[in-house]
């Protein structure tokens, strides 16, 4: 912990490297941070992306096609949105615009190569990571996508990580004390120095919290077991856990519930984790429109600019319930709008109801109602159900 509040001074003062290096291990061996990191930045790369206009005047017009022909010609375009996004977790992001035979691309530079000598100056590389470090190499030539978040969340979740480890540490040093019950050997009467060393030798081997072996006629008690037990160490690893999961999804107990169980609680957590990520998207393609769009066109007022459209995949099961539900309300949707919904095609496989017509011997030929089957099975449900209340049957008495 000492270690990780000096690389918090260092980095406040612009020296990152030593707080990154120590970030980058919290992630790759933290199972559950490192699946909410993975998770935010996946979500973010698989958004879509479009050009809005501010108006319908040709010079919008003109900078919208230009906007959607540079990010069109893009390697990578939803990568790098994910990318960016990592400065949720970090602080900062930094996307280098490159521009060669390969075509366009935005590269990552990861968090752990940059320094800043002061807040309110330019970020500059540190190609070899050196740690204390806050000055490097200056890159004001190069082309910079750079996202900053003020709270980054591993500043909070780091300490809550190590508070993890040492519930667990301590919890094992405690099995390993109390787990078994200690062994106290008395030697026997006038033992030789021999049989002392072979009987010591042969108590190392016990599987024993503790074991030792005891002069003649020496008086001991064996250690009283630990009232603690493993609740007071899980309380403490639950509380690290819950406190990482509010650190990403805006702190509301709710979220902590299963995405998809079918409860309200479920369903808020799906909410939640939305909110999360349409705020992410905003921010990232802020980042770019600051960055870019000077770059393609020019120092005149922008009329055009990059929107990431957060859509929230549904499945075909959560698409038909959606219709089902449209259905119940009295909406009734066409078949091609249906199959357009769920990207499925759809069949009707029961069999057809008779349409023919019904002849009249007195008089012309009229054709059924369309309705007059579902009047039909109304009537016999009906008269199925007829005498099964009180009320009913006593009415037929």
């Amino acid at each position: 912990m000492s270690t990780l509040v000096e690389a918090r001074n260092e980095a406040r003062r612009g020296a990152f490297a030593r707080q990154m290096l120590i970030w980058d291990e919290i992630i790759y061996s933290d199972g559950l941070l490192g699946m909410l990191y993975s998770r935010l930045i996946e979500s973010v790369a698989m958004q879509g992306w479009k050009i809005d206009a501010a108006d319908d005047s040709p010079e919008a017009q003109r900078q919208k096609n230009a906007l959607e022909e540079f990010y069109h010609s893009v390697n990578g375009l939803q990568q790098s949105f994910g990318q960016l996004a990592s400065a949720m977790f970090y602080g900062y992001a930094h996307l280098q615009y490159i521009e060669d035979s390969w075509g366009r691309r935005f590269e990552f530079i990861p968090q752990r190569y940059w320094v800043r000598p002061g807040e309110l100056n330019q970020w500059q590389f540190n190609p070899q990571c050196y740690i204390g470090v806050d000055t490097g190499e200056s890159v004001e030539e190069e082309t910079l996508v750079v996202m900053e978040h003020r709270y980054p969340i591993l500043f909070p979740a780091a300490r809550a990580s190590f508070e993890r480890n040492h519930a667990k540490i301590t919890w094992d040093n405690h099995m390993d004390r109390y787990g078994s019950a200690p062994v106290i050997i008395n030697a026997p009467k006038d033992a030789s120095p021999a049989v002392m060393d072979a009987m010591e030798r042969a108590c190392e081997q016990l599987k024993s919290g503790a074991s030792v072996v005891l002069p003649p006629e020496s008086p001991a008690a064996p250690l009283n077991a630990s009232n603690i037990n493993e609740n007071y160490f899980l309380s403490r690893i639950n509380m690290a856990d819950k406190d990482q999961v509010r650190f990403v999804m805006a702190g509301t107990l709710t979220v902590l519930n299963e995405s998809g169980s079918g409860t309200l609680a479920g369903s808020a957590h799906t909410d939640s984790w939305n909110a999360v990520v349409s705020a992410v998207c905003s921010k990232v393609a802020e980042a770019f429109n600051t960055a870019i769009s000077p770059l393609i066109l020019g120092d005149g007022e922008p009329l055009a600019r990059l929107h990431i459209t957060f859509d929230t995949v549904q499945t075909p099961l959560q698409k038909a319930e959606e219709i089902a539900a449209l259905a119940d309300g009295g909406v009734r949707p066409e078949k091609t709008e249906i199959e357009e919904k769920i990207g499925m095609s759809i069949e009707d496989t029961r069999e057809p109801v008779p349409t023919a017509a019904a002849v009249n011997r007195d008089g012309p030929a009229s054709l059924i109602p369309p309705d007059a089957y579902e009047q039909l099975q109304q009537m016999i449900y009906a008269g199925l159900m007829k005498g099964f209340t009180d009320d009913q049957y006593q009415t037929n008495q």
